[in-house]
């Protein structure tokens, strides 16, 4: 959010609906924290918890298929640890 390309979007944003840009940019900031707290609610291996999330301005932000088999995988790893473990004991 420092670049000189955010900052002069914002100054634009800001004289054109009569904010501050002080205002401008907790208004962009709070939708990409929101965008963030939902997207990272999901739970590994229940790929339904995965939700996604339209932003009017930017787009539609979802989860990556990939990234799910991976979080997958991750899990199962970890489990089979905790088993080779356990095993050991």
């Amino acid at each position: 959010m420092n670049s000189e390309d955010t900052k002069r979007i914002i100054r634009i944003i800001a004289k054109e609906e009569g904010l501050s840009e002080k205002t401008v940019r907790k208004i962009v900031l709070s939708q990409f924290e929101g965008t963030y707290k939902v997207m990272s609610s999901g739970i590994p291996g229940e790929s339904n918890t995965f939700k996604n999330v339209a932003i009017n301005a930017f787009g539609t932000f979802k989860i990556m298929p990939a990234r799910i088999k991976r979080l997958n995988g991750r899990k199962l790893y970890e489990q089979e640890q905790r088993k080779r473990h356990d095993n050991k004991k």
